[in-house]
């Protein structure tokens, strides 16, 4: 390193220095605070859209508490999916939709709304109670063999009992009752509790073979 022998020298050193540098630095320090003021404002913008946006959804659910199951709720709560950006406030909106929809027996709404939230979650659990819904719903409109498919994709663990039984009810009402009777072996076997039921199914087609 270069050594001074007066503060002249340094000082020269200095101007020198900036005269090189001093664009550079100063552009460096407008861009570092322009990106740590964008991403404040970013952040803001957030949080505000997440706020304005749980609000909606208190007054949606405040709504259907005192209306719903209704059309007319059904249709707000329809307003409220179409004008927001699928975040999780949308979801819970559209599970909400889909069960009324469900109550008025209303099915090609309630899978619609079912279908929705599973191109737009990517929580596998709430993806798997999903599933499960539409495809009671498609059992209910009597496409079984699309409920078979919804049912077919994967799931987390926790839920292949669940998943077993019902595709062994399905399978059952498709009269296919060697195929429900190994689904329900399967639910069983991965039934932790509440097995009870289960075996009464399995009961039922003891006289049953494998086809």
């Amino acid at each position: 390193m270069e050594i001074y022998s007066s503060e002249e020298q340094q000082v020269e050193a200095i101007k020198r220095f900036w005269h090189e540098y001093g664009k550079a630095i100063l552009g460096g320090v407008v861009l570092g605070l322009a990106a740590l003021y964008g991403f404040r404002f970013y952040q803001a913008e957030q949080r505000g859209a997440a706020e304005a946006a749980s609000v909606k959804f208190s007054q949606l659910v405040e709504q259907r508490d005192a209306a719903a199951p209704s059309d007319d709720w059904l249709a707000q709560a329809q307003g409220f999916i179409a004008a927001s950006n699928g975040d999780n406030y949308t979801v819970l909106a559209a599970l909400l939709a889909a069960k009324d929809a469900i109550a008025l027996q209303q099915y090609d709404k309630a899978a619609e709304q079912l279908n929705w939230v599973l191109s737009h979650s990517k929580q596998p659990e709430l993806l798997a109670v999903t599933q499960l819904r539409l495809a009671r719903v498609q059992r209910e409109q009597g496409n079984l063999d699309a409920a078979l498919s919804t049912l077919a994709k994967p799931m987390p663990e926790s839920f292949a009992a669940i998943q077993a039984e019902l595709k062994g009810d399905i399978l059952l009402q498709s009269d296919k009752p060697a195929d429900a009777k190994a689904a329900y072996q399967q639910a069983l076997d991965s039934a932790g509790q509440n097995k009870q039921l289960l075996q009464i199914k399995l009961d039922e087609l003891a006289h049953v073979t494998a086809v």
